[in-house]
């Protein structure tokens, strides 16, 4: 599956039909909707998710209902930057590295809202 056609696919996502658990051991779930569980599951991209429900405990991120998730790819070594921002101009509360990844998009944009995670064009 191309890029092109996975954000053909992604402008098909208004909404949810049902929530779908992630699961990590030692870690209480956040539900995926429909539009994230084709990211996970088409783009392989279980340690995205992974890395979100990680996070949820960290002291950072605590009490923040409503955050955003960004996965860039870093034009210059291409790396990659996953951060979390409370808020548009906000400064990120999150920001990892990662050193490779087969993401077959250069970027994707994810919020997390009282532990469900959607697209911004599901909500």
């Amino acid at each position: 599956m191309t890029d092109n056609d996975i954000r053909k696919e992604l402008k098909l996502f208004h909404g949810t039909s049902e929530y779908h658990k992630h699961l990590y051991p030692g870690k209480s779930p956040i539900l995926l909707t429909d539009g994230c569980k084709y990211i996970r599951d088409q783009c392989k991209a279980y340690w995205l998710f992974d890395a979100i429900l990680c996070y949820q405990g960290d002291y950072r991120l605590s009490g923040i209902n409503f955050q955003i998730w960004e996965l860039r790819q870093q034009k210059k070594d291409l790396t990659w930057l996953l951060t979390c921002k409370e808020d548009k101009g906000k400064r990120a509360l999150i920001n990892q590295s990662i050193e490779y990844s087969d993401f077959p998009l250069d970027q994707i944009k994810l919020w997390v809202i009282d532990k469900v995670a959607l697209l911004p064009s599901e909500f």
